[in-house]
Order: C-alpha cells, then sequence, then structure tokens
C-alpha cells in the first residue's frame, strides 16, 4: 500500500523536475549572473586585447616611419599581424559555438543514455536524472520552436 509519505516525496520531486525544466528552458536566473556571462566576458576581453595590441602596433610603426627605424617599423607591423590573428581566432570561437538545437539533441541522448544505464544497474537516481535530461531537452526544443516562430514572423 502507498503511504502518504511516498505520495508526498513522489508530488515534491515531480514539481521541483517541473520547476527545474522551466528555469532551464527558459534560462531563470542563469542570464544575469555572474558565471553565466563569464565566457562573453572572456571573449570581449581577447577582442580588447587584440585593438590593443592593433594600436600599439600601429603606433610603434607610426614612430619608426618618423624616426627611420626599420625595427620599430617591423614590430609595429608584427603586432598588427597579432591582432589580425587573434581577432581571426575569436571569430572562429564565435562560429563554433553549439546551437540551441544542437544542445538539444546532445542533452535528449545525454539523458537517454543515464536513464538506461540507471535501468541496467537498478539505480533510481540516474533514471530520474536521465528522464530530468530529456525534458530539459524538450524545453529547449519548445523554446527554439518559439524563437523559428519569432524569427519567421519577422522575415
Amino acid at each position: 500500500m502507498i503511504s502518504f509519505q511516498q505520495i508526498r516525496r513522489f508530488v515534491v520531486t515531480m514539481i521541483l523536475t517541473i520547476m527545474l525544466t522551466i528555469i532551464i528552458a527558459f534560462d531563470f536566473g542563469t542570464t544575469n549572473s555572474w558565471a553565466a556571462t563569464l565566457p562573453n566576458q572572456i571573449a570581449t576581453m581577447n577582442r580588447v586585447e587584440a585593438m590593443t595590441k592593433d594600436i600599439e602596433g600601429k603606433a610603434q610603426e607610426a614612430i619608426g616611419n618618423i624616426t627611420g627605424d626599420p625595427k620599430d617599423q617591423m614590430m609595429g607591423k608584427a603586432k598588427q599581424v597579432e591582432s589580425q590573428a587573434r581577432n581571426t581566432a575569436e571569430d572562429i570561437k564565435d562560429k563554433m559555438k553549439l546551437k540551441g538545437r544542437t544542445k538539444a539533441v546532445i542533452k535528449n541522448i545525454e539523458g537517454k543514455a543515464q536513464e538506461t544505464i540507471g535501468k541496467a544497474t537498478g539505480n533510481r537516481n540516474d533514471q530520474v536524472a536521465g528522464k530530468a535530461k530529456q525534458a530539459e531537452s524538450q524545453g529547449r526544443n519548445v523554446v527554439e520552436d518559439v524563437k523559428d516562430a519569432v524569427q519567421n514572423i519577422f522575415n
């Protein structure tokens, strides 16, 4: 017979799972956090460093042109090339970021694998965590569907 505690535990688990899915799917509480913005801050800092290196190189090249020092001219040009290389590296990083659908598919596969492992080993925690990841994946797909619908409206 099912006890009141078991029913309560099940209801609390379901509510927490739904809340977690909503929080993850709609990025509540993570958008403005320091940890969430850290990758963007690092990328911005890398761009600033590249820009600084470019300005430094142009200044050094100009000083070399004024003084007639070929070493300053070459070092200035080298710093400008380094700046271009850093910007190119940042452009490649930006293009390689995973898109929402890709993240959803990965999370779904991860969840199915974890659930299967949980069933094979009899570990209930793995089963629940796997199902939660699959629910998160479905939430991400819903978000991507909404994004696509909004984008189609404006296109």
